[in-house]
């Protein structure tokens, strides 16, 4: 019966493709759907998008270690679509632009544009990169006699199921049906976790309960009721810079994204571009609510292999309570232990394709930038749009078998620092100061602010890479702006 419901929700889903490929004619209607979307199609485009491992395993998979803290990446996503709909969303969609390197370019010249268009398209395949990490990962959950290899074919066939047939138009249609879907089996896992805890306030009291009262607290360092506050109903419980340098960079990270402009450019009005985007504000936060409860429940009731080999190892006395390979397992291993089979299915079905089209909408973008920035195409865009899709694809299901699935949340959250670092200030600029800064110092903040970020995460100084990063980059656009005076 579980089959069954996947099966049911993949055929959804690629109906939904299939049925938006009619509607590509050319380049134009695939990377920007003509022009003609609805807020509906819009704000599902937007929301398939943002909702992915991340939002869901992602959230589930941090909560079960750091509890409401794992809130800040639907948080900071939602901010980030607030923010775009109410400053940046009409001057996009008055640029004349198809991507956020070509305002720029019109501005501080080609050269701004190919080291953008090179750099900006690193950080979002480190975040596509996450996904596939994680849908590699989750197909052996549903079918455990499915090897790596096999897994990593099945992630090609689906996301270009989604999003190579009918590009704008798929990510819009598959957007809604996902979002639906998501909701309904969010919502549904969240009362089942609320009932079978006895309430809100005891799915947090069993969780401190089980690790005060277990040689697991000792190991995490839980030994007091002061100790569990401060690790799971502490919003910055990772520590203040981590978790609120996360948030931003997220706001930051979706000001940065291509797709999501390619998202604005797709209404067919400024009010249906500005509408989408608040509702995508309004949303996307109340998702990680139901992970951060899986994963509190999931705390409460199960080990995971690293905790149980640890206990071993010690010889300390290993609680009888069922056991899941490793924390990414979460949020799925809730929902086929404790959902029934034929519902079990579809939520399955469902993070599965949730998996599929976060990606799926940044490859979209990725293809935008490779045919009109890094390498201009002239003729046949759709062609080599589709073709940057499936290359990029296979580049990341190949290193993404060599990547622990743990990292998923991290690469997330470096993703967008890197786009950020790249795009933020540099795209500002050229919205609201044309002229006024020297092009020689927005080139500099394209190549540098990504490169002092990286080197900071290297090097793991105390401050987050966004600020390191974010701050180089302001103040070379405030000396550009200085000198061009």
């Amino acid at each position: 019966m579980i089959e069954a419901g996947i099966i049911f929700v993949i055929i959804l889903i690629a109906s939904a493709g299939i049925l938006a490929g009619r509607k590509v004619q050319g380049s134009s209607d695939f990377l920007t759907g003509g022009g003609r979307a609805s807020t509906a199609l819009t704000t599902g485009a937007l929301i398939g998008t943002i909702l992915g491992s991340q939002c869901t395993l992602g959230t589930a998979q941090l909560a079960f270690n750091f509890g409401i803290s794992a809130w800040w990446f639907t948080v900071g996503s939602g901010l980030g679509c607030l923010f775009l709909g109410l400053f940046y969303a009409l001057p996009l969609r008055k640029s004349g632009c198809t991507t956020q390197f070509q305002i720029i370019s019109k501005n501080y010249g080609a050269l701004t544009e190919k080291a953008g268009a090179i750099l900006c398209t690193t950080g979002t395949f480190v975040s596509i990169l996450a996904q596939v990490i994680a849908c590699v990962g989750f197909i052996p959950v549903l079918y455990p006699s499915i090897n790596p290899f096999t897994a990593s074919i099945l992630t090609v066939i689906l996301m270009c199921l989604y999003i190579v047939m009918g590009g704008t138009w798929a990510a819009g249609m598959g957007g809604i049906v996902k979002t639906t879907l998501l909701y309904v089996s969010c919502i549904a896992c969240l009362i089942l976790v609320i009932a079978k805890s006895g309430g809100i306030v005891e799915t947090f009291s069993s969780a401190e309960n089980f690790l005060l009262n277990s040689e697991i607290g000792r190991l995490s360092k839980i030994l007091s009721h002061e100790d569990f506050i401060n690790r799971y109903l502490n919003l910055t419980a990772r520590g203040v810079y981590k978790d609120l340098g996360s948030c931003v960079s997220l706001i930051l990270g979706i000001l940065s994204t291509q797709s999501y402009m390619q998202y604005i450019l797709s209404s067919k009005g400024d009010k249906e571009a500005k509408s989408a985007m608040i509702w995508g504000a309004l949303l996307v936060p109340p998702i990680g609510i139901a992970g951060i409860f899986i994963g509190l429940f999931m705390r409460a009731n199960y080990l995971t292999q690293s905790e149980v080999n640890a206990l071993i190892s010690l010889g300390l006395e290993v609680p009888n309570l069922p056991v899941i390979a490793s924390t990414i397992q979460v949020f799925p291993a809730f929902i086929i232990n404790h959902v029934s089979p034929i519902f079990a299915g579809i939520m399955l079905g469902t993070l599965l394709i949730t998996t599929v089209s976060g990606s799926s909408g940044l490859l979209l973008g990725v293809s935008a930038i490779a045919v009109e920035d890094i390498l201009p195409v002239k003729s046949h865009k759709l062609f080599f749009s589709r073709l940057t899709i499936i290359i990029t694809l296979i580049i990341a299901v190949t290193i993404a078998n060599i990547i622990p699935v743990q990292a998923i949340n991290d690469l997330g959250f470096l993703s967008m620092t890197l786009r950020a670092s790249v795009v933020f200030m540099p795209l500002t600029c050229a919205l609201w100061f044309r002229g006024k800064i020297s092009p020689r110092f927005i080139l500099a903040s394209i190549i540098l602010s990504p490169t002092v970020a990286i080197i900071g995460a290297l090097m793991k100084i105390p401050v987050e890479p966004l600020f390191t990063g974010f701050s180089v980059s302001i103040l070379l656009c405030v000396l550009g702006f200085w000198f061009k005076r």
